[in-house]
């Protein structure tokens, strides 16, 4: 900051409460001392719907929140990832998880090995068969298993990467309740109406409708809610994923039955015309419904979910600076990308992450704003390309299904080299783990044209006795492990 230079003196958050506490309560617990918080909480009308998170997610290493604070709620479980069912035709299914890396052998992946073993047979289309038994927390959860990661790294188990089910509601009280402090003000309100700064480039309050009007130097929505406010200029840098993402309307309800003694992890269905995903929670289920309006109707999508709830518009995309002048827009205000994978929940927690590492200290906050909004784009572009790729790669042939194809360019990077030769390709501060793009690539029929030069060098018969080493570890491991849901203190490191 320059010296002389005006400081922040306050902050004000607007949004629902499953948006907005996720910022508000990394922010509170961050914040300078010298910094006011005012959290403006509206009202929200819409249904709760289900999450599925990351126990590994930064944001509950900040706050403080463990596995054993989730299991406090009335409607958290815990799974390793999310089944696929008929992506690649009706019968198919994939568990998706999260993965620690493999262990090479020589310094070579073992996908690579096993794409060696393939090819040595003349058998390449036997690679995801030989494949599988290597993919340890897919085996543990096809076991109808459970286990938190490992601390120890030595172990197979900490390969592991566990996800939290829980309802929004209760998400949003939990975070509510990590925010105790005496520089918070928390109002109950609905924005009405922006007042800009004399310049007319910068936001100078917010009124609500009780009449009050939130001034502040920084101002952040987390929801969208003012978004339709006049006076604030629109973005113009909306990227939209129609192409990829084929699906305009969206839909949700509570199941009626309650989900099996298993707690299954989240299932995502490919169906005609749409996408069902279903998440088992500890007493009920949720389901959430995305359909192309061409090719489902509304009625049949209130009866594939047996509900007359209406559906509403869903035009997944993002902007690509949603830090402009004093005023940030994160969340549904700044991205859209739907509940497939939780993808929604992914990008909200990574801005606030980034965010709270870049709250100014100065009202001039042109640094801030363009690192931010780079690095804004780096989450969005791999967000997007994630949860794109078993899109692309399904195997579908109505519509839409079979019409998705068209790539960003740094998708197609990842794909044309891994077809070329097994190989993914990374790129700046990865949010995902490498070992779940290489699992889905060849889980989804990816067989690459040729192997690592390095693996033909192995000696096959010396490898087939180490590779049978690892997967007797991974057997026992899979042993160890108690077939029910862990209960409150039993959690590992």
């Amino acid at each position: 900051m320059k010296d002389g230079e005006q400081r922040v003196g306050r902050i004000a958050i607007f949004g629902k409460a499953r948006e907005l506490w996720p910022v508000a309560s990394l922010l509170g617990k961050t914040l300078p001392s010298e910094i006011e918080l005012v959290v403006v909480e509206v009202p929200d009308t819409g249904r709760p719907v289900p999450l599925t998170i990351r126990l590994d997610d930064p944001l509950f290493s900040r706050l403080g929140i463990t596995a054993a604070d989730f299991q406090g709620t009335d409607s958290a479980i815990f799974a390793l990832g999310t089944e696929l069912h008929d992506w690649q035709g009706e019968g198919s299914r994939f568990l998706q998880t999260g993965s620690g890396p493999l262990p090479d052998i020589e310094q070579i992946a073992i996908h690579q090995i096993m794409l060696r073993a393939a090819q040595t047979y003349d058998q390449p289309d036997r690679l995801a068969y030989l494949y599988q038994p290597f993919r340890l927390p897919a085996r543990v959860a096809a076991a109808g298993k459970f286990a938190f990661q490992s601390s120890d790294p030595a172990s197979p188990l900490s390969m592991l990467r566990p996800t939290v089910q829980i309802e929004s509601g209760q998400y949003a009280v939990l975070l509510k309740t990590r925010c105790a402090s005496d520089r918070i003000e928390i109002v109950g309100a609905r924005p009405k109406a922006v007042q800009l700064a004399s310049d007319r480039e910068r936001v100078g309050g917010i009124e609500l409708d009780n009449g009050r009007i939130i001034e502040a130097d920084l101002f952040i929505d987390s929801s969208g809610v003012l978004n339709d406010l006049g006076g604030l200029k629109e973005p113009s840098d909306w990227y939209a994923l129609s192409d990829g993402m084929p699906f305009d309307r969206q839909i949700s309800a509570q199941r009626s039955a309650m989900p099996s003694a298993s707690k299954p992890p989240a299932i995502a269905q490919a169906v005609a015309g749409g996408l069902l995903m279903t998440t088992a929670l500890r007493k009920t289920s949720m389901a959430q419904l995305v359909y192309a309006s061409g090719a489902l109707s509304s009625e049949a999508a209130q009866a594939l979910l047996e509900t007359d709830v209406e559906a509403t518009v869903f035009a997944p995309g993002y902007v690509q600076q949603p830090w402009v002048g004093n005023l940030v827009r994160l969340g549904r205000a700044s991205a859209w990308f739907g509940p497939f994978l939780c993808a929604d929940t992914t990008m909200l927690h990574r801005q606030a992450v980034i965010l709270e590492a870049l709250v100014p200290t100065g009202l001039d906050m042109t640094v801030e704003a363009r690192e931010f909004n780079r690095r804004h784009l780096i989450v969005a572009e791999q967000v997007r390309d994630f949860i794109l790729l078993p899109l692309v790669l399904n195997g579908r042939t109505d519509a839409p299904w079979r019409g998705i194809g068209n790539l960003p360019e740094s998708l197609a990077i990842r794909l044309e080299q891994f077809r070329s030769r097994g190989r993914l390709v990374t790129f700046e501060s990865e949010l995902f783990d490498e070992q779940s793009w290489i699992d889905l690539m060849i889980g989804f029929g990816i067989v690459p044209d040729r192997c690592d030069p390095m693996a033909r060098s192995l000696d096959m018969g010396l490898l087939a006795r180490r590779l049978k080493k690892l997967t007797q570890a991974f057997d026992r491991a899979l042993a160890t492990i108690a077939e029910q849901q862990p209960e409150a203190g039993a959690f590992l490191a």
